[in-house]
């Protein structure tokens, strides 16, 4: 099956039959970028959502001084763009590639129109995306809550 490993690399896809495996993975775009190379940027349109196949990506926002401040990293394996990919708001930092990197690329507008078509197997989809938001958020809450912790001990 064309684009095998993305479907087994990626949970999301998890509970799709091979005619859903098929139809999403005709609107699959594979890119590269080299390393360095900025792949979106503050405050630029969002609506794609981005599988990392091969390489590291760094998130990044800019300080009041226009220095990048990283947060965070996505790893081979690991997804980025996943709130405009919902939203379709446009992207609040900005990511570039660490090293040379494979990405796997889908747009919004694609996936909305074969939920048209579709609706049962991008629900799936949407729930496997929605887990891993709910994963962020709640590693999100457990930092603040930490430095929120720590700050307060230290006021002491």
């Amino acid at each position: 099956m064309l684009y095998r490993e993305v479907f087994d690399k990626f949970d999301i896809f998890e509970g799709l039959d091979d005619n859903e495996r098929r139809m999403l993975s005709e609107f699959f775009r594979r890119e590269t970028y080299e390393v360095d190379d900025v792949i979106y940027d503050e405050d630029q349109k969002g609506g794609t959502l981005y599988l990392l196949m091969k390489g590291k990506v760094r998130i990044c926002r800019r300080t009041k001084d226009s220095d990048l401040l990283p947060y965070a990293t996505v790893s081979e394996g690991e997804m980025f763009g996943l709130m405009s990919f919902i939203d379709g708001a446009n992207h609040a930092a900005i990511t570039i590639a660490d090293r040379d990197i494979e990405v796997i690329s889908l747009q919004k507008k694609d996936f909305d129109g074969l939920m048209l078509k579709d609706p049962i197997m991008a629900a799936k989809v949407y729930k496997r995306i929605g887990e891993h938001l709910c994963e962020i958020i709640r590693d999100m809450n457990k930092q603040y809550m930490d430095l929120s912790t720590y700050m307060f001990s230290r006021g002491k």
